[in-house]
């Protein structure tokens, strides 16, 4: 008698355990996304850096990025110079370390870049720097953006990680 209630409860006990675990692994995620057309990948950081050579001042650019509210929030931009494309109307300049840093705290949905091997267009993090001008062809279009993924769907999507150079 005693083995039939045991039986019942550690049969109760893998169902709640089981139950758990496909709530817990369909939960969705916030996940930070790189694709293009033929190609898509995780980034495991919550913020990176955009970094090109910009077209006329040839100088270069760096917009920093962070997931917030399922979306991008651009929080500052640095540049070396003035130019082109400067914002000149809101924010904060401030001059240090031979950057001009430009307090921007604007939302994004997302990022639609065109790279370009002439303005070396690169993402940085704390893993390094990845070089997509050099993965990808010139004119190709990616899409950066935060997307809700179940989370079993997370762990099994390609890791962007591995296309960072090392410092």
């Amino acid at each position: 008698m005693l083995s039939k209630r045991l039986n019942k409860y550690v049969f109760v006990g893998l169902g709640a355990i089981t139950a758990l675990s496909l709530m817990i692994s369909s939960r969705p995620i916030a996940s930070l996304q790189i694709s293009s057309t033929d190609f898509q990948c995780v980034l495991t950081e919550q913020s990176f850096t955009l970094q090109w050579i910009h077209s006329v001042e040839k100088e270069l650019w760096q917009e920093h990025y962070q997931t917030a509210n399922q979306q991008l929030l651009l929080s500052t931009s640095h540049f070396k110079t003035f130019g082109a494309g400067t914002p000149s109307n809101e924010g904060t300049i401030t001059s240090k370390d031979g950057w001009l840093h430009y307090q921007v705290d604007r939302l994004l949905p997302r990022i639609n870049w065109i790279i370009s091997r002439n303005v070396e267009s690169t993402i940085l993090t704390k893993l390094g720097a990845w070089p997509i001008f050099k993965d990808f062809n010139d004119y190709a279009e990616i899409q950066i953006q935060v997307m809700q993924v179940p989370r079993w769907h997370y762990f099994t999507q390609e890791s962007c990680d591995d296309y960072f150079e090392r410092p």
